[in-house]
């Protein structure tokens, strides 16, 4: 890559990363971030699954499912921020690793619970190492991935959580019809659990960000990880396009970005957990956690309850977990087309269309009065709402600067998950119990609809600029440029 190595002592960090071809370098930190998700969906989906057998266990009401779904949910909201912060504090390798570790390890414990309590508790212990988790990989696409595909890459990388969520159920199929409900339960909890071993191969294998370790003065550690990384991009290049074309490639990828063009000022000064509740973030914070709110309100539901539903309506609980992997799969594909036209079209755009589409299907779900017909209007709320996602999340990942990015992230997170996971988890058994199917998937739709407004009238577009670029103009906006 004589191109880039030639120039490296002139290049900034963020200049050198702007101008790295897509290789399989790329695709290893997607694949590395997105596995890393698809673990951890793993674990999430492992609840709704195990609700049939633990209800007839336990002999579980409405009440008790709620908060046994929400505590997960709410361990998260708690460990979110904290461990942004942290990330941003001490590198986003070595927390992801951790969380990793700590939330496989009460999952683990969660198989051993010898009544509702203790599951409880450690359902809420795992989801703090959760909350580690979930706001890191999609930090790290944008840090590592150039301007022009960190949406598209999110898309890729979002849709390894919902084949977690899609495989969840189909491991129910093959591991809780075969045992007693007693045993049943525990069993899958502890299969769900195995991937502790991946934090192993993020250890190994994961490099740190040379945006983050530049924005904390260690420019000797980022220029070695980036001499790391444009030497396996020149190799892969080279070999599969040769030395001359991969040249090309990084001229023709450059974005222009200037040396000069850092994250400083603001940014710099404002590195708390509270920086993104101050100007110039207040407005996109609020706006964001709307958004977040509803589509983790849609989410939730769709991964958590529809085999409750399903098996409400008569069918057997071999025909809810088919459903519901059915219904699952179909967010694979909304992410990637969301990943997809976010890059080409906008992020604000996109989402307004996939949450405008998936409130309308939750309307008609709550009418729905045939298996038929709730299969397909829950495949359109999946496909549209938890594929709005890619687009969601990196709005909210690119319009934070290095130095505060996963803290802001989050915060978005902490607020969307505790009012569409917590409130919205334990609100929804008891609202379809009390008020039936069609109140409840009203209040849904309702939700998704107001996001949209909001969405349209407070979000700023981020589509095509850098993270530097969005910084200073975060930081313009303040001073009032």
């Amino acid at each position: 890559m004589e191109s880039t190595a030639s120039s490296v002592g002139v290049l900034s960090i963020p200049s050198r990363i702007e101008r790295l071809p897509v290789t399989r370098f790329t695709w290893k930190i997607v694949i590395l971030a997105g596995l890393a998700w698809f673990i951890e969906s793993l674990s999430i989906g492992s609840l709704g699954v195990a609700l049939g057998p633990l209800k007839q266990f336990m002999h579980l009401g409405a009440g008790q499912v709620g908060v046994l779904t929400a505590a997960s949910t709410f361990g998260i909201v708690l460990g979110l921020i904290p461990a942004g912060f942290f990330a941003d504090r001490f590198g986003r390798k070595q927390i992801l690793v951790l969380g990793i570790v700590e939330y496989s390890l009460f999952t683990l414990l969660c198989a051993m619970a010898p009544n509702y309590f203790v599951l409880l508790i450690f359902r809420f212990l795992s989801g703090l190492g959760m909350g580690a988790v979930f706001p890191i990989p999609y930090a790290i696409v944008s840090e590592f991935v150039r301007s022009r595909q960190r949406t598209l890459f999110n898309g890729v990388m979002d849709a390894f959580l919902s084949v977690g969520y899609f495989i969840a159920p189909l491991l129910g199929l093959w591991i809780l019809p075969t045992l007693p409900a007693s045993l049943s339960w525990r069993v899958f909890f502890a299969v769900s659990a195995l991937p502790i071993l991946y934090a192993g191969i993020i250890k190994m294998a994961l490099p740190e960000s040379p945006r983050w370790l530049d924005g904390k003065g260690r420019q000797q550690e980022a220029d070695a990880v980036m001499r790391m990384i444009e030497s396996q991009v020149s190799r892969w290049a080279s070999s599969s396009a040769g030395a001359s074309k991969q040249s090309e490639l990084a001229s023709k990828q450059k974005d222009g970005l200037h040396p000069s063009v850092r994250e400083s000022g603001i940014a710099a000064r404002r590195n708390t957990m509270a920086a993104p509740w101050a100007q110039p973030y207040l407005r996109l914070t609020v706006s964001r956690a709307v958004a977040a709110t509803a589509t983790f309100f849609m989410f939730y539901i769709v991964m958590t309850y529809m085999p409750m539903i399903f098996s409400s309506k008569g069918l057997s609980f071999a025909h809810s977990l088919m459903f519901t992997a059915i219904i699952t799969a179909a967010a694979i594909p909304g992410k990637l087309l969301n990943g997809f036209f976010a890059e080409r079209v906008g992020r604000k755009a996109v989402y307004v269309v996939f949450m405008g589409i998936a409130g309308l299907a939750a309307l008609f779900f709550g009418l729905a009065n045939t298996p038929l017909s709730m299969i397909v209007y829950a495949c359109v709320m999946s496909m549209f709402g938890t594929g709005a996602f890619p687009a969601l999340k990196m709005s909210y990942a690119e319009q934070y600067p290095t130095s505060i990015r996963t803290t802001g992230a989050a915060t978005v997170e902490t607020i969307g998950r505790f009012f569409g996971g917590v409130v919205g988890s334990y609100a929804i058994p008891v609202m379809l119990t009390a008020y039936g199917m069609s109140v409840g998937f009203y209040v849904v739709s309702t939700l998704g609809l107001v996001a949209v407004v909001v969405e349209l009238v407070f979000s700023l577009e981020t589509k095509g600029a850098t993270l530097e670029e969005l910084g200073l103009r975060a930081e313009q906006r303040s001073l009032g440029g």
